[in-house]
């Protein structure tokens, strides 16, 4: 699964990603970046995107990057942890997610949250089995 195209029409059909707006923008062994527009549907009171949806975007971006070098047939997260910096509110926003390790049925990830001012707003740290 190394086609960007192919990546933004799995996102496209999955119902969760398509209510984000999730599009990837880049990809590579181990890495991926996506990108989360601005839309009020995902916010808060007081405008910032809601935590809940920062987490959904990670898990997402994350589990592509895992994708991109699980030679098993499938995976789910098994850990996610997020820290928020600053709240996010002026996007689009950018999720960048680099494989750390890979072992036989786990791999780690490490995901950060950036605004368009390229502040960053969240980081990350998530499990993914292997199955």
């Amino acid at each position: 699964m190394g086609d960007l195209r192919a990546l933004n029409e799995l996102l496209a059909n999955d119902p969760i990603a398509n209510h984000l707006g999730l599009k990837v923008l880049e990809l590579s062994e181990g890495k991926v970046v996506t990108e989360l527009p601005y839309r009020e549907s995902l916010t808060r009171p007081g405008g910032s995107i809601h935590g809940g949806m920062i987490c959904a975007a990670i898990d997402f971006t994350g589990g592509l990057a895992v994708l991109t070098v699980n030679d098993k047939d499938d995976q789910v997260t098994a850990e996610l942890k997020v820290n928020f910096l600053e709240p996010l509110r002026e996007g689009p926003f950018r999720v960048v997610a680099t494989v750390i390790r890979k072992g036989r049925t786990l791999v780690v990830v490490e995901a950060r949250v950036y605004d368009s001012r390229n502040r960053l707003g969240a980081i990350a740290l998530g499990t993914w089995f292997l199955i």
